[in-house]
């Protein structure tokens, strides 16, 4: 028997090039600071790149940028402690596409025990996994999983007629397979109302192909509803003509109770909210009543009503505003500030007929305007328009003029509502009385200093009464806010 000589020299690199090059598994080899030196020709069919893009590019290139830390890190943690590391990973392809591979990665070390490089060799995973698809998609398997599903499903015919249903209906219902299969629209574990609401789904499930999250109440065979929502899509022939419907059925009685459930509670939380700034808002009302009852003085009332806005409205500013004719414009006169801006913004005075302010004042109508910085109407002193304002102004009406204004201001979001508009016009009009009530006690303090006058007032049974001493600081700017009349 003749002996085959063995080949004394072997050069061992260039015989691994060639069965790597051969496999048809991935190979990549690269060195200690992770570039890739070798690359055979079935990495790049599979990941689409072309040898020079991966020769010298590093490891990284073949994963997801999210997975690039998780895969360096369990990688050397392994190669370090045991040598090699093993394990399903996720290679990114040229196109950004993905696909799966079981992966083996081996540590080579130097002639010093250094790590010199690593080599990995990963086979795709992706015909296994369409193999294992197919498997279940055959007949046995399919059925299996439709009747563990656990929503109900059944499949029917362009005329609606039940073709076949999963066990999950059949209990949803209480009836027994051979009831459901074979019965025809309308059913009669549906309602009528509800069978032609959907009749009409179904038209529209032909029209757009697919319909979501379609109500209808289900009659059980005990007589106890429960409430449905509906997943149906249309079953094409091979030509793409609709020759059916799937549809997939939740019971979703108990979710529905308990969305009602908590728009209930929601709406009793409102309610509470509501009924407490109603409270506080009837609250100040009585306090600002009752000083102009007992003849406040007008600062007084006029600081009740600027904290009452504070209670209930948040703002960056709420003023009171006085109207001077000699200046034709209306004066800051009570100011509650937040915000030094806004203070500091407050304090110009509001010129009758301009901007929007102004010209409500003219009109005598509530302004209610959010993003008033946007609004070409509005005016603002040199370098010092806000980013955002939102404001409410109510003109303050005496008996023959106006005599000033109520401004609550925001330079923040979120926008006024009716609600607070409201609440602010409510508190102008106790400002109102207010100063009608001042005008009245003016008036009659006149009254007293005119002899003639005052005779026929005496003889009238009034002569007790006397202007308070709180009100005589203010007969001035009285006098001249109610004797001035409204400029046309």
């Amino acid at each position: 028997m003749n002996k085959i000589p063995l080949q004394k020299s072997i050069d061992y690199q260039q015989f691994f090039m060639e069965v790597a090059s051969s496999s048809s598994d991935i190979v990549v080899v690269a060195d200690q600071n992770r570039h890739i030196v070798f690359v055979n020709p079935t990495a790049c069919k599979k990941t689409g790149y072309s040898k020079k893009e991966l020769l010298g590019a590093k490891i990284p290139i073949l994963y997801r940028k999210e997975n690039q830390s998780k895969y360096t890190s369990r990688i050397f943690t392994d190669l370090h402690k045991k040598g090699r590391w093993s394990g399903e990973m996720e290679v990114r392809k040229k196109d950004g596409t993905t696909f799966c591979t079981d992966t083996t990665i081996i540590a080579f070390r130097d002639t010093k025990g250094d790590l010199a490089g690593t080599i990995g060799i990963g086979r795709d995973l992706s015909e296994k996994r369409l193999l294992d698809q197919r498997i279940w998609q055959s007949e046995s398997h399919l059925q299996e999983v439709v009747e563990s599903m656990a929503d109900a499903l059944y499949i029917c015919d362009v005329a609606g007629k039940i073709l076949m249903c999963n066990k999950t209906q059949c209990d949803m219902l209480g009836y027994h397979r051979e009831e459901i299969v074979g019965t025809r629209f309308p059913y009669p574990w549906i309602d009528a109302s509800d069978n032609l609401k959907l009749q009409r789904g179904m038209k529209l499930l032909v029209k757009e192909g697919l319909l979501r999250n379609y109500t209808i109440t289900w009659r059980r065979r005990d007589d106890k509803t429960i409430v449905t929502s509906l997943a149906l899509s249309l079953l094409n022939d091979q030509a793409g003509k609709p020759k059916g419907c799937v549809v997939s059925v939740r019971d979703v009685t108990d979710v529905r109770f308990a969305d009602e459930l908590r728009r209930a509670n929601d709406q009793i939380h409102r309610l509470m909210i509501e009924v407490k700034r109603k409270a506080e808002r009837l609250q100040t009302l009585q306090e600002i009543n009752s000083f102009v009852l007992h003849n406040a003085d007008v600062s007084r009332i006029f600081r009740s009503i600027t904290s009452g806005v504070k209670k209930l409205v948040e703002h960056d500013l709420a003023g009171i505003y006085i109207y001077d004719p000699d200046q034709q414009s209306f004066l800051p006169y009570m100011l509650s500030k937040k915000t030094p801006f806004s203070r500091k913004l407050a304090k110009f005075p509001l010129p009758l007929g301009e901007g929007i302010i102004g010209e409500a004042a003219i009109s005598g109508k509530v302004v209610w305007v959010n993003n008033a910085q946007l609004d070409p109407r509005s005016r603002y002193p040199e370098g010092m328009k806000p980013e955002k304002e939102h404001f409410i102004a109510v003109p303050l009406k005496g008996r023959e003029s106006i005599f000033g204004v109520l401004v609550v201001a925001r330079n923040r979001d979120p926008q006024f509502i009716e609600e607070e508009v409201l609440v602010v016009q409510s508190f102008a009009d106790a400002a109102t009385v207010a100063l009608e009530n001042a005008r009245l006690f003016y008036e009659l303090s006149k009254l007293q200093s005119d002899p003639v006058k005052s005779a026929v007032y005496r003889s009238s049974g009034k002569a007790g009464l006397r202007l308070p001493k709180r009100i005589k600081p203010y007969k001035g700017a009285i006098k001249r806010i109610h004797e001035t009349k409204q400029p046309e």
